[in-house]
């Protein structure tokens, strides 16, 4: 229902016959704007079925009379919807069209690509941003390193998933019941750390959400490491994965609980951008 929420003039509604010059006063300025904001959100983060006009004032700290005239904005513009029966406020449709629109727009590379070329800036590494399509991992968008010996690759490679950073990445946090077709039939070598059995390959995986981010020890490519992470949707699907890597001689093991975060966090801030939930990571695969 749409309805707004009539302001009575009992002790139930704690509001009176007579409202002061301030709350006849019409609401202006950048501090109701980012109330009103603040009050959109705790709406749609608030348990179902949603806030009453007390609830909402509290939070505000505004009189019921300043709050139900915000409200009835929010409500005239679709932003909320009011319940007559359980007198509460929830979200309203136009949430649903701007998100859609929002979601229409998106550009995963033009979304990823600050945050790439920031990652690649602190560690002065490559950065790769990937999707997987089959059972093979396809670079979209590559930040070179600075570095005058570094790893190189192309917009347009693809390589099997399985045997890269990207790639363990994304079906480290896939559904079981999907790995199946996003891995080949064999697992063929490309070095010789490549893991070849699907056991080795789930315990990495494993590993993986255990610790945040995945590592190419060698495994696609001779000399090279790496560490990739996930990148979610608005759905907490695991769409792409953002990864750095160079030769193993700046890359070494001991650098696994520095940079292995670093990219994590990258992957956070576009995922976020993406409309991922904060604790996607820790959810995806549940």
């Amino acid at each position: 229902m749409t309805n707004v929420a009539p302001l009575k003039n009992d002790e139930e509604s704690g509001v009176a016959k007579a409202a002061d010059d301030n709350d006849a006063a019409p609401i202006a300025g950048t501090q109701s704007l980012d109330r009103a904001l603040e009050l959109l959100t705790a709406i749609g983060s608030s348990p179902q079925p949603g806030l009453t006009l007390a609830a909402c004032s509290q939070l505000l700290q505004y009189s019921k009379a300043t709050t139900h005239r915000m409200l009835r904005t929010l409500v005239a513009r679709d932003f909320l919807s009011y319940d007559d029966d359980l007198g509460v406020y929830s979200l309203g449709v136009a949430n649903l069209r701007l998100g859609s629109e929002y979601l229409r727009r998106i550009d995963l590379r033009r979304v990823a690509l600050p945050a790439m070329r920031d990652l690649v800036a602190e560690t002065r590494e490559t950065a790769h941003l990937a999707t997987l399509s089959g059972s093979d991992v396809i670079y979209i968008e590559v930040v070179d390193s600075p570095e005058p010996v570094r790893i190189f690759s192309r917009v347009g490679d693809s390589v099997p998933g399985f045997a890269t950073g990207v790639g363990k990445a994304i079906l480290a946090w896939t559904a079981a019941d999907r790995l199946a077709s996003r891995l080949p039939e064999e697992l063929s070598p490309r070095t010789e750390n490549t893991l070849i059995t699907r056991d080795a390959l789930l315990a990495d995986l494993a590993a993986s959400r255990e610790r945040g981010y995945a590592i190419d020890n060698m495994e696609n490519r001779e000399g090279i490491r790496g560490y990739a992470a996930p990148i979610f949707d608005h759905t907490n699907t695991a769409i792409a994965a953002v990864s750095i890597a160079g030769p193993a001689g700046r890359v070494t093991a001991a650098s696994d609980t520095v940079l292995g975060p670093l990219v994590a966090e990258t992957a956070r801030q576009v995922s976020k951008l993406l409309g991922a939930s904060p604790d996607a990571v820790l959810t995806a695969f549940l």
